[in-house]
């Protein structure tokens, strides 16, 4: 990046002096804002209107596809500081990877990931002023919108329908784009600052924008620096010590109950052991006694009430602590009459601090340990004991992501032989991401210093290791020696206790590892644009066509540190990689407008676009899209759009190899367990085909597995329908109402099926033992446990997902000023996967589960009178089936719909609110705002790192206030 952004700006630079006319250019239009004095251009200065979804800007051809908008009225309307978590209150998008549960995979805190349709970011192309974005992230191939600066964006067109014909493969379930200022004039200063009612959560913001012309107005640049940050929270600040854990209650209407006070009881923080006498604990102090189970007690998993348990709530986080600073510089500069210049360069830095769970473990203690008091010798009575143990005392693990990315976008654009416009660019971006894995245990030094004893030299307390270097670590199942120098300079360690690991000890096992990643992108692309192609016949206007051709190469590498690879410490042993790809690409798309100003057909219009892709991985794709759009009259618009997509696996997806994982599984043979089974005498079946017989099978905390990628991938296929209605009656000025049916079918989709869902999959399949599920797992044959679970990428499920989208709003004047509504909801009908692709008698339901539900809605009002504007926002979610390990799906749910309970958590509307004074387009404003007005709290039993915890994710923060100031001159 710092090689090519100076060689791009001195071929800028060197274009920019030549002197001639300057240009009189069309811009893409600006939708309405909320209030005049938010609006940043003149739209009578507009000469034609380029909208998401299609590259043809002939006013005669209107686009079929629906796209939504999001102004920046909007944007500053809600106090958002970054704009990847306000997007997701959109109905149509998903929330994946937002600020509330980014932290739910290793690497992706502070990612902001947008997902059209719940089919996943990498099925969503994001783009920024219509060109690609170098992805922000090795392991979910996605754009960080998180990098993309808010104070920056004019809208955000959101085009929800197939779009790869027109702008690549990857957008399979619409395109996201991020138009940015231009021709802004003046600077403006920005300050926010955000406080919540919970803990000590704040938020802060600042930016300085600044626009201004040159060379007598041929030329234009702008400006822009800014910074976001905002605290940590943790769960104990919205909830207190709350702690619900499922309890086994045969006999009862429900199977597993949720009661409070509650969790395990198998790993302590000051440790936990059971012998014949019973199970015993550590207090802080180090003695020992017997636990307390004085409520109820499931020792099929592990769980206890009012007993001494585990409350993994009070340590987890639900938003990462972060930081962002962006500095932007966009310029562009008419040579003549027929030719543009321009430069777009952006550079961003984040930090995300992600802090997790310490280590834990199962350790072995034997007799001779000299931190063993004569009581806990006495229950010992000579015999080794296994303490389970959470370790807090032995350091908590901190993620810290380091992320950089570096942007520019340099060419020309104009005009030649009358009616033909061309573009042609150049566009590099670069992605670092540097994570430290900070107090990553390793554990053949924590092993070694907790197998402590007396050297019989000095009476001192050592290590096992530096007496007998050959005795085999039970825990290790290796000999001491087998380490080399990894055990040198021991410090051995009492455990007997939470608070008992001391700190020298501490500061020799743990350590810091480094993962560094780079992703790189570089485009070529050019198109060629007639809108005066040929007149259509019966004078219905003129026909558009575009061209264009585009080359692109994108590559990863990942490089790990070698003492995670050597599978040593506590963090996953993911490995480094390297990997790349390119792609050659020809596409065309053809306006027609077929009928005008007729009876019933006040224009009826066809679209197509078809492209051809040759990717050095996969070889060779194709997509395709036409669409109508049929106005009977000014009142009444009817749309409809088929598209058809091949997404070629990405380089993670292919190259990323596979590393060690480690998984929370239920196992599906177990007693307790089957009475989720979708059908059960299947599941009995196929459990007794693996040599499982009927009984409990308690499962560690976790198992070990693999997941990664496959170089085998091919490209999965995806066919879009939508059917729309747009009415602008004219007799309601200023009322507009739509409605859409949308249709998704995704086959060879590329999936990487969670372990639950692999041990599931494997025992519930009709057809037997013999499937590739059952094939990704593996059990020891004595104790008939699940020991091991391979998890990577296949193109192996089929997803159909439907649903329609309602769209109003409504701006009139009303006594002194004008108010403004506006009403986006989707109703999703159906969200189904085929885990079994090829039998579609095996259908697994998601919508209105966890994370899928039937409603999402938003609306937006305001209003504006001389130099005051009220905004108040609300957003609602319907009621969902709590994704409890039996409850994944629907089909679980209606096998036995009293396995768990409650099984449901309700709906929920939040608010949000701002009270702004002043002309932000010159002058000072000031504003005055409240996130979650009613301080809804989320579910308790959705936390910071769950799928469906992203939906509440940023109304944890509960009631939150915000003032901030603008100050443009």
């Amino acid at each position: 990046m710092t090689k090519r952004l100076p060689l791009a700006t001195a071929i800028f630079c060197a274009l920019a002096a030549i002197t001639e006319a300057p240009l009189t250019w069309a811009q893409n239009a600006s939708p309405g804002p909320r209030d005049s004095s938010t609006s940043e251009k003149d739209s009578s200065q507009l000469e034609t209107i380029v909208v998401t979804g299609s590259r043809i800007s002939n006013p005669n051809v209107v686009s079929p596809q629906p796209v939504s908008i999001m102004t920046a009225a909007d944007i500053k309307a809600l106090g958002a500081t970054n704009i990847g978590d306000l997007l997701t209150r959109m109905p149509q998008l998903a929330t994946t990877f937002t600020m509330g549960n980014s932290g739910a995979s290793i690497g992706t805190a502070g990612i902001g990931a947008q997902d059209l349709r719940n089919l996943g970011p990498s099925r969503t192309l994001v783009l920024v002023n219509g060109r690609r974005f170098v992805s922000g992230n090795t392991d979910v191939v996605t754009v960080d919108t998180n990098m993309i600066p808010v104070e920056m964006i004019d809208r955000v067109e959101i085009l929800t329908g197939g779009a790869s014909a027109v702008y690549g493969a990857d957008a399979v379930t619409g395109v996201m784009n991020f138009i940015l200022k231009d021709h802004y004039e003046g600077t403006n200063l920005k300050l926010q600052v955000d406080d919540s009612q919970r803990g000590s959560f704040k938020k802060y913001s600042a930016a300085i924008t600044s626009g201004w012309s040159f060379a007598d107005d041929r030329g234009h640049s702008i400006f822009n620096i800014e910074h976001a940050q905002n605290d940590a929270l943790f769960f104990p600040s919205v909830f207190g010590s709350k702690s619900y854990t499922s309890i086994l209650t045969p006999g009862n209407k429900y199977r597993r109950v949720y009661m409070p006070n509650g969790g395990y009881f198998d790993q302590l923080p000051g440790g936990a052991f059971t012998i014949d006498s019973g199970s015993y604990v550590f207090d802080p102090n180090g003695s020992v006694r017997p636990q307390r189970f004085d409520g109820a007690y499931s020792p099929g998993n592990l769980h206890c009430t009012d007993c001494d348990y585990l409350n993994l709530n009070a340590i987890e986080m639900l938003t990462p602590k972060y930081n962002r600073t962006s500095i932007n510089f966009n310029t562009t500069y008419d040579l003549n009459s027929s030719a543009r210049l321009y430069l777009e360069s952006s550079f961003t830095w984040s930090d995300t601090t992600n802090i997790e769970q310490p280590a834990f473990g199962y350790y072995t203690i034997t007799p001779d340990n000299p931190y063993i008091s004569p009581a806990l010798a006495q229950l010992m009575d000579g015999n080794p004991i296994t303490v389970g143990r959470f370790d807090n005392d032995g350091g908590f693990r901190n993620e810290l992501d380091q992320r950089q990315t570096g942007r520019v976008v340099a060419g020309i654009t104009g005009t030649f032989a009358g009616d033909w416009q061309y573009d042609a660019s150049v566009n590099y971006g670069v992605t670092q991401v540097n994570t430290d894995y900070i107090n990553n245990r390793v554990i053949p030094r924590w092993s070694a210093s907790v197998d402590a004893v007396t050297d019989p030299a000095s009476g001192k307390i050592v290590c096992r290791s530096t007496l007998d270097p050959g005795y085999v670590n039970p825990d290790l199942g290796l000999s001491y020696a087998s380490f080399g120098s990894l055990l040198n300079g021991c410090i051995p360690t009492s455990i007997f206790g939470d608070g008992a690991v001391n700190s020298a000890a501490r500061n020799w096992f743990n350590v810091t590892t480094i993962r560094r990643d780079k992703l790189t992108e570089q485009v070529a692309s050019g198109t060629l644009t007639n809108n005066n192609l040929f007149a259509m016949p019966f004078n219905a206007g003129s026909a558009s066509l575009v061209l264009g051709a585009e080359y692109r190469r994108e590559e990863m590498t990942v490089t790990a540190d070698p003492l995670d690879l050597t599978g040593n410490t506590f963090n996953n042993a993911i490995p480094g990689f390297g990997g790349s790809f390119n792609v050659k690409e020809g596409f065309g798309e053809l306006g027609l407008p077929l009928i005008t100003d007729k009876p019933f057909f006040k224009q009826l219009g066809l679209e197509m676009a078809m492209r051809e892709s040759d990717y050095s991985t996969v070889g060779h794709t194709e997509t395709w899209k036409y669409g109508l759009n049929w106005a009977l009259d000014d009142n009444v618009r009817l749309r409809f759009t088929q598209s058809f997509a091949e997404r070629a696996p990405n380089v993670s997806e292919l190259f990323s190899g596979a590393g060690v994982n480690f998984f929370q599984l239920t196992d599906p043979c177990s007693t307790s367990s089957m009475s989720s089974a979708p059908n059960l005498a299947v599941r009995q079946r196929n459990c007794a085909a693996l040599g499982v017989p009927p009984g409990e099978y308690p499962l560690p905390s976790t198992i070990q597995g693999i997941s990664g990628s496959n170089p085998d991938l091919k490209s999965e296929r995806g066919k879009t329908y939508t059917y729309g209605i747009v009415l602008t009656p004219q007799f309601v000025d200023g009322l507009l109402l739509s409605a859409d049916y949308w249709n998704i079918k995704l086959s060879d989709a590329i999936s990487v099926v969670s372990a639950q869902d692999i041990v599931d999959n494997c025992v519930d399949s009709p057809g037997g033992i013999a499937n590739i599920y059952c094939a990704s797992m593996k059990r020891d044959p004595t104790t008939h446990l699940i020991n091991f679970v391979q998890q990577t990428n296949l193109n192996l499920v089929a997803t159909n997902t439907s649903g329609i989208d309602l769209a109003a709003s409504y701006s009139h004047d009303i006594g002194p000023g004008r108010a403004r509504f506006e009403l986006n909801a989707t109703r999703t009908l159906q969200y189904t996967n085929f885990p079994f692709q090829d039998d579609p008698t095996r259908p697994q339901h998601l919508i209105g589960t966890d994370g899928f539900p039937k409603w999402k809605a938003a609306l937006d009002m305001s209003y504006a009178w001389d130099k005051w504007l009220l905004s108040w926002d609300t957003r609602y979610f319907s009621s969902m089936l709590i994704a409890v390990s039996a409850y994944s799906t629907l089909e679980k749910y209606y096998a036995n719909p009293y396995a768990y309970a409650p099984t449901f958590e309700g709906g929920r509307v939040y608010h949000d609110m701002q009270v702004a004074w002043g002309d932000r387009k010159a002058g000072l404003q000031l504003y005055f705002g409240m996130h979650n007005v009613f301080d809804r709290k989320p579910p308790l039993l959705i936390d910071g790192t769950s799928f469906g915890g992203g939906l509440y994710g940023n109304d944890a923060w509960g009631r939150s206030f915000y003032a901030g100031v603008n100050y443009h001159f």
